[in-house]
C-alpha cells in the first residue's frame, strides 16, 4: 500500500460563506432558474429572458410576485429599480405593459423613476397616455407626476401620444390635470398641430377655446391651419365639416385669418 495522501477534489466555495447580499443573489438565481419556464396566472413572463443582469432579474420576479420583503433585499444588494429590458424599457413600463397594476404601485413605492424614457424617450406617462383606458394615467398623476412630463427624446408631452391614440378620455385626463397647450417639442410641434396633425377637429377647437395659440408656428413656419383638412369639405362626415365651420368662425372672431380649404 502507498502510503501517499489521498488528493480530495477541490470544492466550491459554499454560498453561505460570502457577503449577505451576494448570498441574496445566489440563492435567489437557484430559485428563478427553476422557475424560468413556468408561467404565471396565464402569463409566460420570465424576466430572466429580458433582464441581463441576474440581480435585476431576480428583482423583476420578486416584483411580479408582489414580494415586497424580497424585493427591498435586492435593492439593498444592488438591484436597479430603473433597469432597462433586452428592448430597451425601463422595468416599470415593462409591467405596465403585462397589465400588473400591483406590479407598478410596488415599484412606484420602491423608487422607481416613471420619468426615465425608454430608447423612444416615451416615460411611463407617454405610455399611460397611449392605453385604451385611462387607468395608469390616473396612478401616474396620482404619484405626482406632471401631466407635461416631456419625452426625453422628441421632448412632446404625453398629451401629443394620446391624439395620436385617438383617446378622448387620455386627453381629458390629462387636461383635467392641468397639461399645457402651449409646451411644443423640439421641432416647435405644439399639441395643437398636432391635434391638426391627426386631423382630430373636435381637439382643435378644444384647444382653441381652451387658450392655444392659433398662430403658434413650428420649425417648418406652419400653423395648425396648415395640417388641417385640406381637399373638398364635401368628403368629410357631418360631425367634422361642423367642427371646421366652429373652428373658423372662432378664429373669425379672434381676428385670426382663416387659410381656405381645397
Amino acid at each position: 500500500m502507498s502510503d501517499t495522501p489521498r488528493t480530495q477534489s477541490p470544492q466550491a466555495p459554499s454560498p453561505w460563506k460570502a457577503p449577505r447580499g451576494m448570498r441574496v443573489l445566489l440563492a435567489l438565481s437557484l430559485m428563478l432558474a427553476s422557475t424560468a419556464g413556468c408561467a404565471r396566472q396565464g402569463t409566460d413572463v420570465n424576466p430572466g429572458k429580458s433582464f441581463a443582469n441576474p440581480g435585476n432579474a431576480q428583482f423583476a420576479d420578486a416584483v411580479l410576485r408582489d414580494d415586497e420583503a424580497l424585493a427591498r433585499q435586492l435593492l439593498a444588494a444592488g438591484a436597479n429599480p430603473d433597469a432597462v429590458d433586452d428592448k430597451g424599457q425601463p422595468l416599470l413600463q415593462w409591467a405596465m405593459k403585462r397589465g400588473d397594476r400591483g406590479a407598478v404601485r410596488l415599484l412606484l413605492a420602491l423608487g422607481a423613476d416613471p420619468a426615465r424614457g425608454d430608447r423612444d424617450g416615451r416615460t411611463a406617462l407617454h405610455l399611460a397616455a397611449m392605453g385604451k383606458t385611462p387607468g395608469w394615467l390616473e396612478t401616474l398623476l396620482e404619484h405626482g407626476m406632471s401631466p407635461d412630463t416631456p419625452n426625453t427624446v422628441t421632448g412632446a408631452t404625453p398629451l401629443f401620444d394620446a391624439l395620436r391614440a385617438g383617446s378622448e378620455d387620455n386627453i381629458r385626463v390629462l387636461l383635467g390635470a392641468g397639461a399645457r397647450l402651449d409646451v411644443a417639442d423640439r421641432t416647435g410641434t405644439t399639441p395643437l398641430h398636432q391635434a391638426a396633425l391627426v386631423k382630430d377637429s373636435r381637439a382643435v377647437l378644444r384647444f382653441l377655446e381652451g387658450g392655444a395659440d392659433p398662430r403658434a408656428t413650428d420649425r417648418t413656419g406652419a400653423t395648425f391651419q396648415d395640417y388641417l383638412y385640406g381637399g373638398d369639405p364635401k368628403l368629410l362626415d357631418v360631425a367634422t365639416r361642423r367642427d371646421l365651420e366652429k373652428i373658423d368662425a372662432w378664429l373669425g372672431a379672434k381676428g385670426v385669418a382663416v387659410k381656405p380649404r381645397g
